[in-house]
């Protein structure tokens, strides 16, 4: 009977750190684009979490994994708030490693998430998550975790391999530059 409990309090130490939002933020209530400290408060809990600000409006900077991305606040209105989606964006400088083809195929394979070749020719990966009419807290942390588990795909899948194949090394995290707002 010893291990059994032993068993069970292992697995239940085991849940509460395989879910650090909910550690971490009260996943109470809804969120609206108006919320940006909400925002900055539940993706905290998944990595640093920055406020900035531009010409082109308010964003955040995170860091998750290594990663370096960005959410900026979409569909707004004249004054900046009301805004109805927000977007997640990482980038990684190219330096001719990734290809159309990978992102091509990214795209072809996957669901949620858009990759492409920017102006610059950075593999780049969105994620866009309506807020319209808002969304419960524990439905928006259910969005960070996609976006955690698809740009960690999105790294071992097509951004380290590019690297590899270019004789370039494996990336040590994005880019995450300007918002391309």
């Amino acid at each position: 009977m010893q291990s059994v409990r032993t068993l069970f309090a292992s697995s239940a130490l085991a849940l509460m750190l395989a879910s650090p939002a909910m550690a971490q933020s009260s996943l109470a209530g809804m969120i609206t684009g108006n919320d940006l400290d909400r925002i900055q408060e539940i993706a905290g809990a998944y990595g640093t979490i920055e406020r900035r600000q531009d010409e082109d409006g308010r964003w955040l900077r995170g860091e998750m994994d290594g990663i370096v991305y960005t959410i900026s606040f979409l569909n707004c209105n004249d004054a900046g708030q009301n805004c109805t989606s927000v977007q997640f964006r990482a980038w990684w400088e190219s330096n001719g490693a990734h290809s159309m083809e990978a992102m091509n195929q990214w795209n072809r394979d996957r669901r949620f998430s858009a990759a492409y070749l920017d102006s610059r020719d950075n593999a780049t990966i969105e994620w866009d998550v309506n807020l319209a009419g808002g969304v419960s807290a524990v439905n928006f942390d259910d969005s960070i975790q996609w976006w955690q588990a698809v740009v960690r795909q999105f790294r071992e899948m097509v951004i380290d391999p590019g690297y590899d194949a270019a004789g370039i090394g494996s990336s040590s995290g994005s880019s995450g530059g300007s918002t391309g707002k």
